[in-house]
């Protein structure tokens, strides 16, 4: 059985180095059942237990490349299942080549290449994911492979760097999200630019037919906390009915009073609906002319508020 693997595997090894007119293999090797190969293929069997049960398993690695006249590279213990020191996978769905490739490496730390056809324009593939840190500070970038071994590349297409900054064309970015040399387009009318103002709220800016921005204020990004260190527990204000309809009344104690003197009620948009004082332990609002939906009751005092939602039957 076993003559009979090792003349399989002596007429694999013929093939690989037939497969291409004028191209030669720098050492080629023959895989045994054994494990034995040469200093650039390692096959490591290895015995991993789990729950006190011993199971055989292997650990394959490639080594990096080297010149043709060069030493040997010895490429270690592997310690994953399959380990490639300095070389690419690439990913196709079909081979169409009419010529010997020559060796073509495109990222220095090795990358991950994706296509759907490969062929005499794109022998590296259409897209790769590697590790970049020759020009930049490090981090994972998707970029358009092209034949280039120098550190001289820059091809920054989307990258994620180590400080979780992510760059649009830049393999540098200096905020949470740059984008250089080219526009951020953004077609749906009731999509636009979401901030946070100072007293938490958050608001989503739309452009209008003059090319101006419109805020209005989001519900849904609404903070439940008081904003003023010194407000450091939290309120006692309590909405009676909630969902309500024709009126509600806010109930507070003494101590809300003297840390909130009004409330503002404002609908989904951010338009204010209504205004009064809290001076008393219960205030009655009157919402019979409010449409259904919800809205959002904010307190205000010296340096801190309070929001709640209210649902409108």
């Amino acid at each position: 059985m076993k003559t009979q693997l090792q003349k399989v595997s002596l007429i694999l090894a013929f093939v690989m180095l037939t497969a291409f007119n004028g191209f030669t293999q720098v050492n080629g090797f023959v895989l045994t059942p054994s494990g034995t190969t040469t200093e650039f293929m390692k096959f490591v069997p290895k015995i991993q237990q789990y729950n006190g049960q011993n199971y055989v398993t292997g650990f394959l690695t490639l080594s990096a490349f080297q010149k043709q006249l060069g030493s040997y590279y010895d490429p270690g213990t592997p310690v994953q299942k399959l380990q490639l020191q300095g070389g690419n996978i690439i990913l196709t769905r079909s081979f169409n080549l009419g010529f010997a490739p020559d060796f073509n490496p495109t990222s220095r730390n090795g990358a991950i290449l994706f296509s759907d056809d490969i062929n005499n324009t794109h022998i590296n593939g259409k897209w790769g994911i590697e590790y970049e840190d020759q020009n930049s500070d490090g981090g994972l970038n998707f970029f358009k492979p092209e034949s280039q071994i120098t550190s001289n590349r820059i091809n920054f297409n989307l990258f994620l760097g180590n400080n979780g900054n992510v760059g649009i064309g830049s393999g540098d970015p200096v905020a949470k999200l740059q984008v250089k040399d080219g526009d951020i387009y953004i077609e749906d009318i009731n999509r636009g630019i979401i901030m946070k103002s100072p007293d938490g709220n958050c608001w989503r800016g739309v452009l209008n037919n003059l090319g101006q921005l419109e805020f209005v204020l989001l519900p849904d990004c609404i903070p439940n906390s008081v904003s003023s260190p010194d407000m450091d527990q939290k309120p006692g204000f309590n909405i009676i009915p909630n969902p309500a309809s024709g009126s509600l009344q806010i109930r507070c104690t003494a101590d809300d009073m003297t840390k909130f003197t009004t409330y503002k009620l404002f609908d989904s948009s951010g338009k204010q609906m209504k205004e009064g004082a809290l001076n008393q332990p219960s205030t009655r609002v009157d919402i019979q002319n409010l449409s259904s939906g919800m809205y959002l009751l904010v307190f205000y005092g010296e340096g801190g508020f309070w929001t709640e939602k209210v649902l409108v039957e």
